[in-house]
């Protein structure tokens, strides 16, 4: 998409940009701030980059982002929403059981195999994840399939201390297993042995 917005801009910026309905360009800008991402890292997210890719002056943007930081919550709440995804699609192969297992598969996966979208996820000020309209949803649904994994039969209906407090130990466990290999810490032969290794420490 960034290559075809390029080819576009330079032939005919001003119709490109009369092109965009409303909802468009900010899944546009979404899908060229993603590329930029996962091409360069999270410090590679330029607003006027978005804005160029897409072939529109960066005051558009405007109308659908604040500023960069209402760019990066946006692009971290997908990343939450696809997380949240391969977690269900995980439970589903699993016959529909929700348990740690899957979930923690999934979550390696998601982590190890997109480095820098969860780079940019875990990089937001952290009372965003909590009250922030623009991300929290996204956060609370990972939450919520978290608390079905570790839900015991004794446990009273809704989301429990007891519960909670098991959610935040493993989210820390497999967070912080997944960021040591992220930053080199955790040595591996490549990123399917550094999975197989986290979810054997997991499993103990």
């Amino acid at each position: 998409m960034v290559r075809q917005s390029q080819a576009v801009l330079t032939t005919n910026p001003p119709a490109r940009r009369e092109s965009f309905h409303h909802g468009d360009l900010r899944a546009a800008s979404l899908s060229a701030a993603l590329a930029m991402v996962e091409a360069g890292g999270p410090e590679a997210l330029s607003f006027r980059a978005v804005a160029a890719a897409v072939g529109v002056n960066h005051r558009a943007l405007y109308r659908h982002f604040a500023d960069k930081h209402e760019l990066t919550l946006a692009l971290a709440a997908q990343g939450f929403d696809g997380l949240a995804a391969v977690i269900q699609a995980g439970f589903d192969a699993d016959g529909g059981r929700a348990s740690p297992g899957p979930l923690y598969r999934a979550y390696v996966d998601f982590a190890l195999d997109r480095p820098a979208l969860y780079a940019l996820m875990y990089g937001i000020p952290g009372q965003d994840y909590l009250t922030h309209p623009a991300l929290a949803p996204s956060v609370a649904k990972v939450t919520r399939l978290a608390g079905k994994a570790f839900r015991r039969a004794d446990d009273p209906p809704g989301f429990s201390i007891a519960i909670r407090d098991r959610v935040m130990r493993a989210w820390g466990e497999v967070h912080g297993l997944c960021d040591l290999w992220q930053r080199g810490a955790l040595r591996a032969r490549d990123a399917g042995a550094a999975k197989a290794y986290i979810l054997a420490l997991l499993a103990q």
